[in-house]
Formats: C-alpha cells, sequence, structure tokens
C-alpha cells in the first residue's frame, strides 16, 4: 500500500512506510533539480522604469526570460530522461514492461532533444522574419 496523496494517509506498517517515502522522493528530486538548473531568470525583471503606452520592453524583457527558462529546462531535462531510458532500456534483460518503460523515457527524452533545437531554429527565424 502506497502513501494516499488525496487523504494524507501514512501506512501503518513500517515497510509500507519506506515504500511510500521512496514513490514521494522522485517528485521531490524533479521539482528540486527543476529549481535549481533554471534559476531565477523570470525574478530578474527590472522592476523600474517608465513603462508608457508604447513601450513593449517590459514584455520583451518577461518573454526573452521565458524563453531561457524553458529552453534550459528543456536542454537537461531531455538530455537527462534521455540517458535515463537508455539505461533503463539496455539494463531491462527479460524484463519486458522494465524495456518498454526504458523505452518509452528514450522517445520523450529525444523529442525533447528535438523540441531543443526546434525551438531554438523556429525562435532564429522569427526574429529574422521581424526584422
Amino acid at each position: 500500500m502506497r502513501f494516499n496523496y488525496l487523504t494524507g494517509q501514512l501506512p501503518a506498517c513500517p515497510a509500507h512506510f519506506m515504500l511510500a517515502v521512496r514513490s514521494a522522493i522522485v517528485p521531490v528530486a524533479a521539482v528540486a533539480a527543476l529549481i535549481f538548473l533554471t534559476g531565477g531568470a523570470a525574478a530578474q525583471a527590472p522592476t523600474g522604469g517608465g513603462g508608457g503606452a508604447g513601450s513593449t520592453a517590459g514584455w520583451e524583457t518577461i518573454l526573452d526570460n521565458l524563453y531561457n527558462v524553458l529552453y534550459i529546462t528543456l536542454q537537461y531535462v531531455g538530455l537527462t530522461v534521455l540517458v535515463l531510458g537508455f539505461i533503463v532500456w539496455l539494463t531491462a534483460r527479460n524484463n519486458s514492461q522494465r524495456s518498454e518503460t526504458g523505452m518509452k523515457l528514450t522517445m520523450g527524452g529525444g523529442a525533447m532533444v528535438v523540441a531543443y533545437f526546434g525551438l531554438g531554429a523556429l525562435v532564429s527565424l522569427l526574429e529574422f522574419i521581424a526584422g
């Protein structure tokens, strides 16, 4: 029995409690890695300045920071998932479910890496068109 996230109830058996703790480590580690790898790009926007009716400097800064966070996240998470997928897939041996999970992780990581390069090409094309 695992930790019930909806009711917040812990299992009575110590072995089940350890299983619940181990199942909660992955989401917590993923959030911590996302926080530390992407940094505080959105918090670095300038606070002062005369943002008049025709000024778009604030929006450009926000969009640039959002692009940087997305780009860095795709880079690191995509490569990490790709490598972990290969490791799980190649060490599955006779376990078909683990092999399938590894193959799905590898495909997802590969798609994130392709999206990482595609996003850079798309933004470069849009900047070229905008002048």
